[in-house]
């Protein structure tokens, strides 16, 4: 099978209609240059079905919203399900450097396209989301504690490491975990399994060295470790971002300073810091936040107010662990409790380190959008080698997806509108709607006194009402391109 899939009629043997194929998907899957990116897997099978189109279909298969199981029941793919198992099952394939170089293509579309702003301010961003299974005879699963339903699950955590261009996430790298619940790992390392359930679990041998076995060593690995060394890839794949955003649970002395010793201190973090016994070092002495608050508040003249946040906040310059950082403190209106958000970039505002913290949300929207559209983590496969080509095909579509959404508005605009476009593309209705919901949201939540992060990642996590105030947003984008199309005809 050659290596460059140039048009529909190259994969037309692999699916039984060429009308079942999403030919305007099909051509943002070719902006991605899969010849030249996948090359190094061109003989990966050298009879059969090639690496290449098979991965191609698993991609269609993806928008579709269907399992390999259900697009075989269909008729659809024109291929043997075992060949498809046996692709996704194998160690040997790099899904690390795919992911990026995936990534890098979607910056490259993107610059040709003229779209770029120098000004835009770049940023990676970082978090997990819980893969739960049913069974727990998936290779490498554990008893995980999910911090947004507050209960034990069993699965794995999917890591992933993002970059922000200004408007559209890419996903840049990932890896999955597992979790113990011992609290001597040393001795008695079960992750919350039952001996009799670890021996039931899915094993298999794989090449020392392999991209699987070091796949499979990640799952122990600590999660700041595995961040420092994407920070380090992104940055070696020509990825240049001036902050890393992050929630408190990555907020650390460790993850502080690995982030400020990259790129010779160019790049910062933004991160909420929990309120808990960390001390910071102000004016030569050591306190705690509810130190430096009560010591604050007594200062009148040093609280702020925001009328834009709707908050009181209060700007405290500090040392922590050593590295100077700027600490807002921050109570919204008619709230009891403090949140604390950390930079060590001393140079921002209140309003501009709140601006740029709250681009931490699309990680959030990604996961939602990949679990309810594109399968995350619906893979059954035992195999752990497969659930990592899993994470990876979801990936790999959600680039290809967000690329498409960014331009497909456009098409068919005028060569005028166009040519204002090249430069940088306008915010589109859906994304404005959408950010006036969170500006409601947020003043809703301030009157009631209730905890504006924590509720905002309970309704990601509730898909009955995540699903409800999309299908809400929907209707208005909808009705706003409906009464679009009339103007036009007019």
């Amino acid at each position: 099978m050659g290596t460059k899939i140039s048009n529909l009629s190259e994969i037309a043997p692999l699916i039984s209609t060429k009308e079942n194929l999403d030919e305007g998907v099909l051509g943002f899957i070719g902006q991605f240059k899969l010849g030249r990116l996948l090359k190094p897997y061109a003989d990966f099978k050298k009879q059969g079905v090639g690496f290449i189109s098979i991965l191609t279909a698993l991609i269609l298969s993806r928008f579709g919203g269907m399992s390999v199981s259900a697009m075989q029941k269909t008729g659809i793919f024109g291929m043997d399900e075992n060949t498809i198992y046996r692709m996704m099952n194998t160690p040997l394939i790099n899904w690390k450097s795919i992911i990026f170089s995936f990534a890098k293509q979607f910056v490259r579309y993107t610059k040709e396209k003229g779209e770029e702003d120098p000004e835009q301010i770049k940023c990676f961003v970082l978090d997990d989301t819980e893969i739960p299974k049913t069974g727990k005879t998936t290779e490498g699963i554990s008893k995980i504690y999910s911090h947004v339903k507050q209960v034990y699950l069993f699965g794995f955590k999917l890591l992933v490491f993002a970059f922000w261009d200004g408007k559209s996430l890419i996903p840049c790298a990932f890896s999955l975990h597992r979790e113990s619940k011992d609290t001597d790992k040393a001795k008695n390392k079960n992750y919350g399994l039952k001996a009799s359930e670890i021996k039931k679990q899915f094993h298999k041998d794989r090449p020392e060295n392999s991209c699987g076995s070091k796949r499979f060593a990640e799952l122990d690995k600590e999660k700041p470790s595995i961040i420092l060394e994407m920070l380090k890839s992104a940055c070696l794949h020509g990825f240049i971002a001036s902050y890393v955003l992050m929630d408190s649970w990555f907020v650390s002395d460790f993850m502080i300073k690995g982030i400020r010793s990259l790129r010779k201190g160019r790049m910062h973090v933004i991160g909420m810091c929990k309120m808990d016994k960390r001390k910071f070092t102000v004016s030569g002495h050591e306190y705690n936040s509810q130190t430096i608050i009560a010591k604050t508040e007594v200062q009148k003249k040093e609280l702020h107010t925001s009328r834009k946040y709707h908050s009181t906040y209060m700007i405290v310059h500090a040392e922590y662990k050593g590295v100077p950082v700027k600490l807002f403190y921050i109570k919204y209106k008619r709230a009891t409790k403090w949140s604390l958000l950390l930079t060590t970039d001393l140079s921002l505002s209140f309003a501009k380190v709140m601006e740029l913290y709250q681009i931490r949300w699309s990680i959030e929207v990604m996961f939602k959008e990949c679990k309810q559209n594109l399968r995350l983590g619906k893979a059954q496969n035992t195999d752990f080698d497969g659930q990592v080509t899993d994470a990876a095909l979801t990936l790999i579509t959600y680039m290809i997806f967000a690329l498409k959404k960014r331009f497909k508005d456009y098409e068919t605009m005028g060569g005028l509108f166009r040519e204002t476009q090249a430069k940088l593309l306008e915010a589109t209705i859906y994304e404005r709607v959408l950010c006036l919901f969170l500006e409601i949201m947020e003043k809703l939540l301030d009157i009631l006194c209730i905890d504006i992060e924590e509720t905002m990642n309970k309704i990601v996590a509730d898909d009955t009402m995540a699903n409800e105030i999309m299908f809400l947003l929907d209707a208005i984008y909808q009705r706003h391109n409906s009464l679009a199309k009339c103007e036009d005809v007019i």
